[in-house]
């Protein structure tokens, strides 16, 4: 697949390997565990006052920006290693917007068959996020910050951008791509919305694979989490 940025995941994560990745992926687990629960055991305790929203929401967003802690101890620390290393760079507008839009159609098409399978076996599908973040308009904007601005940040910049290239370097395109979206989905925790989070995680390596930049990424996964969050809150379920 040739890339039309000015460098890509090949070029990023020389100065980090799959040791660095290992040991961060454990640092950045323990701590997102640590707060998740926490947040969740929050929402269990407190009411959906205005207060109470916006601590969960901030736990929720602490939960998201831990994954940029190991990747500042096990990359940003090395020499000759910054933010454009791990994938933010400038992209050409043009064809990365238009593969997002792609897969974005690609998104909508797996989330309808998996949502159909399962209807079909009786299995519940994703956690409603009200449960944590309350009702109500103020909720709505909380958890809009936390999920549409947070995660897709912290998220891309950990797995595509840190753990993406050494994978790639390794273990060649196919089994990178394969084992960073595993990894990706295992992270959301639901065994049966698995399929979906992982297909999600080979589009956002994809991306980065044909963009050589982050950004385009970040923009499909937070329009997919801003898209999931107002139809929980605005749509009939």
């Amino acid at each position: 697949m040739h890339l039309i940025g000015n460098s890509g995941p090949r070029d990023g994560g020389a100065a980090w390997g799959l040791k660095d990745v290992a040991w961060a992926g454990l640092t950045g687990a323990v701590l997102f565990g640590a707060v998740t629960i926490s947040a969740a055991m929050m929402a269990r305790l407190t009411p959906d006052a205005g207060g109470a929203v916006y601590l969960r929401g901030a736990m929720v967003a602490l939960a998201e920006l831990v994954f940029l802690l190991p990747v500042w101890l096990f990359a940003l620390r090395k020499p000759g290693v910054g933010w454009r290393e791990l994938g933010l760079r400038p992209f050409r507008p043009l064809p990365g917007c238009a593969a997002a839009l792609v897969l974005l159609y690609l998104t909508f098409s797996v989330n309808l068959a998996w949502g159909l399978a399962l209807r079909w076996l009786g299995w519940p599908g994703q956690p409603d996020v009200r449960a944590l973040f309350g009702r109500g308009p103020l909720s709505l904007a909380v958890a809009l910050v936390g999920t549409a601005a947070v995660a897709p940040l912290a998220e891309e910049v950990f797995f595509r951008g840190f753990v993406f290239p050494p994978l790639r370097r390794r273990l060649g395109l196919v089994a990178g791509i394969a084992v960073d979206a595993a990894l990706f989905a295992l992270l959301h925790f639901t065994p049966t919305v698995f399929p979906p989070i992982f297909a999600l995680g080979v589009f956002f390596c994809l991306l980065y694979e044909f963009t050589g930049s982050l950004w385009p990424g970040m923009m499909l996964h937070a329009t997919v989490n801003t898209l999931a969050v107002l139809a929980v809150y605005l749509l009939p379920r």
